[in-house]
């Protein structure tokens, strides 16, 4: 995949806000760097703070340490990580280079709500995989910045809430849906019956005939296999469907498995 930051220079962009600072999450920095020294190491208590970190890894890899627990970070996963804290992330000795994006925010709603809610939901490191539009939206966001550094502070908190409510539908479960194939047979049997009959009321007996599994080993494996439990996960298949018929019916297409009331009656 192409990232729209890729036509740019890769360099880093820093903001200051010259006026009272209002806005509840601002823009401190955003960048696009590749790393090979050894040097090259960040401690959340040797660096003031009030800010918020995330950094992705797009070749190579890099390590962070929250606390106790230390992680690697090879392309495809990111960290989120709130300044000041016990966490470091750094090139690991050896390695051959660490290529990244990231962006440094503040502001109440970055600090206080969004970065804290979603490190609580997923852990200090995330898995992308095929979810990729928070990177995305991160990369349009470096490229237009690239483009003009002078970009109104207002549009900049704008692309940076969708950027983060991009987080918060991956933390929500909402595209794990849209990625069955690397569940066990047994789990995808469950996940192929919500698909096909989410507009019925389910129940988890039903679901765990289709796996044959107990239903008590049916629960402990889909919430081992895929961080949800069953109506978890069937709430987010029918929010799936929902958002498909009414972009569907936006489209001057007809929704005939059902009218609009029965979609919304199920969430």
């Amino acid at each position: 995949m192409l990232y729209p930051h890729e036509s740019c220079e890769r360099t880093s962009f820093g903001f200051k806000y010259i006026s009272e600072a209002g806005l509840p999450m601002r823009l401190i920095n955003i960048g696009w760097d590749r790393v090979n020294r050894s040097d090259y190491r960040w401690h959340g208590q040797k660096r003031g703070g009030g800010y918020a970190v995330f950094q992705y890894t797009l070749s190579g890899r890099g390590m962070f340490r929250d606390g106790s627990s230390l992680y690697a970070l090879p392309k495809g996963t990111g960290f989120l990580t709130v300044i000041p804290g016990d966490q470091e992330y750094y090139f690991p000795e050896g390695g051959e280079e660490w290529e990244f994006l990231y962006v440094v925010v503040t502001g109440k709603d970055a600090l206080n709500h969004s970065f804290r809610e979603l490190m609580r939901k997923m852990g200090p490191v995330i898995a992308f995989k095929e979810h990729e539009e928070p990177i995305l939206a991160l990369s349009r966001l470096y490229s237009e910045i690239a483009g003009n550094p002078r970009l109104d502070k207002y549009t900049i908190s704008t692309r940076l809430y969708e950027w983060m409510m991009g987080l918060h539908r991956l933390a929500e479960g909402r595209d794990i849906v849209r990625a069955p194939e690397e569940l066990p047979a047994s789990i995808r049997a469950a996940v192929k019956l919500m698909k096909s009959s989410y507009r019925e009321d389910l129940s988890i007996d039903q679901l765990a005939l289709a796996t044959g599994l107990t239903k008590f080993h049916f629960c402990r494996q889909f919430l081992k296999k895929t961080g949800l439990k069953p109506n978890q996960y069937l709430r987010k298949v029918r929010v799936e469907g929902a958002d498909l018929a009414a972009a569907h019916r936006a489209n001057g297409g007809v929704d005939r498995g059902g009218d609009g009331i029965r979609v919304c009656e199920l969430f």
